[in-house]
């Protein structure tokens, strides 16, 4: 029931709270029903009883006390022909109706009161009433077929009504959540397009005054905030990182220019060459910070060309191939003679180049990496494989968020942003780059870019240098 909405959710508890309360009504019901019919048929008894005695017994002369009783003859009301007739005046039986499996039922051993028997050959259970008037006690029953069809006749109806009201239900419910949640809809739809390219996109306020309304203006002051204050954090970094670049500038300057000089000693020129290389990296880190800030804020423009991959793909070879030189990596490079893709070739370069310096840091000695590119319909896909340990599978989810080394070569130089700004790149060039896998084998990169076809040349001059 996890992954089910939260329409279909509301539908099945209605469904099942209307199952319940149709089942406990109906265990209400039925014994409720019974009894009162129970309760007419026995009044209805008893009056039949009375009839008896006014009709025909206050005309009966019983004989001299201490002789013998004779049975005597009754002709029953037409109300008490198809019922159970016993009378006893005294302790003597003076009647009994003529029914084959009530011979020889004893009615006096159940008892006073009313009973619900079940005479000997018979398939239904009947109901005897005892009435007493003086002397004279008289019993008068009946088979209760008629409480019993009734009885199944009920159940079946709600055995019938209760898939019914089921579905009515269910369906019923369906309905009415779906126009419940329709404001929750709308908020999710303009949720969805608030991002870095809309941040000023806010969720509709509903014309109810319920608690929908309340939730969409907690959510658009939040969203207020959260607004004020990424600008603020992005307007910081993009400032922060514009404003470094000078200084540093200046510095890398300076210190190549004392490189430069011949009166360094030894120990001053080792130390001049830490410097320059820290202050290479605190550049290339100023430029990535900018590069992010500039993504958070919108900024980053991308202007893509039709070109060839190609090309770019063997300069990447052969700086992959100096890198790896300490590592005594083994690079090849599987692509076809041309291949066409919609991109900025200076910003594809940046992320050709963070996954290969990736793929060389995280590389084993004498490893292997594999650059592969081809053509998948609408796509292009170049896949950056290297071997080396797997990525643990606790840091696969995070693996593409800023500063995230992913628990691997932790004493490996970098700043964990690389990866970052190569999806943050693939994605503004409307593509993306994702993990394909890592099982301790290789390790694979897959970028996705739109593809193009060759564009045509422009022959029109030469043309018209011909004609003349």
């Amino acid at each position: 029931m996890r992954s089910w909405s939260l329409k279909t959710k509301v539908s099945v508890y209605c469904l099942l709270l209307t199952t319940l309360a149709l089942l406990g009504t109906a265990l209400m019901i039925f014994p409720v029903v019974y009894r009162q019919q129970l309760n007419e048929l026995d009044d209805n008894l008893r009056a039949n009883a009375k009839q008896l005695y006014e009709d025909v017994l206050v005309k009966y002369k019983p004989t001299q006390p201490g002789s013998k009783q004779k049975p005597m003859t009754v002709i029953l009301p037409a109300a008490l022909q198809r019922r159970y007739v016993v009378i006893n005046y005294g302790d003597t039986e003076i009647f009994r109706s003529r029914v084959p499996s009530f011979k020889s039922v004893d009615l006096r051993a159940l008892g006073p009161g009313d009973h619900t028997v079940r005479l000997p050959d018979a398939d239904r259970d009947s109901r005897f009433v005892q009435a007493q008037y003086d002397k004279c006690t008289i019993w008068v029953g009946t088979r209760l077929g008629v409480l019993d069809d009734t009885q199944a006749t009920l159940r079946m109806a709600y055995w019938i009504a209760i898939p019914t009201a089921m579905l009515l239900v269910f369906f019923g419910g369906r309905l009415l959540a779906g126009s419940a949640l329709s404001p929750v809809s709308a908020m999710t739809s303009a949720a969805e397009r608030i991002g870095a390219n809309a941040p000023d996109e806010r969720l509709p306020v509903p014309q109810s005054n319920d608690e929908i309304l309340r939730l969409t203006v907690v959510l658009n002051q939040s969203f207020d905030r959260l607004q004020r204050a990424y600008n603020s954090a992005a307007r910081f970094s993009a400032d922060a990182s514009h404003q470094l670049k000078t200084p540093i500038a200046v510095l890398r300057a300076g210190l190549d220019e004392m490189r430069s000089c011949g009166y360094l000693e030894p120990m001053e020129r080792e130390t001049v060459d830490t410097l320059v290389a820290q202050t290479r990296r605190l550049t290339t880190l100023v430029e990535d910070l900018l590069l992010l800030a500039q993504a958070d804020a919108g900024r980053l423009k991308i202007e893509p060309l039709p070109i060839d991959l190609t090309p770019i793909l063997s300069t990447v070879v052969d700086d992959t191939e100096v890198l790896g030189d300490e590592k005594q990596l083994v690079v090849t490079l599987h692509a076809p003679a041309q291949l066409y893709a919609k991109g900025d070739p200076r910003r594809i370069n940046i992320i050709l180049q963070n996954l290969t310096e990736n793929a060389v840091k995280y590389n084993r000695q004498n490893g292997k990496l594999r650059i592969s590119a081809q053509r998948e319909g609408a796509w292009v896909t170049i896949s950056v494989a290297n071997t080396g340990s797997a990525i643990p599978d606790q840091h696969r989810d995070r693996l593409f968020e800023r500063f995230n080394r992913a628990g691997m070569g932790e004493n490996i130089k970098g700043h964990g942003l690389g990866l970052n700004i190569a999806r943050e790149l693939a994605r503004a060039h409307g593509g993306d780059l994702v993990l394909v896998r890592s099982d301790g084998e290789w390790t694979e990169f897959a970028l996705k870019l739109p593809a193009t076809e060759a564009p045509m040349l422009n022959l029109a001059p030469a043309l018209k240098v011909v004609a003349a």
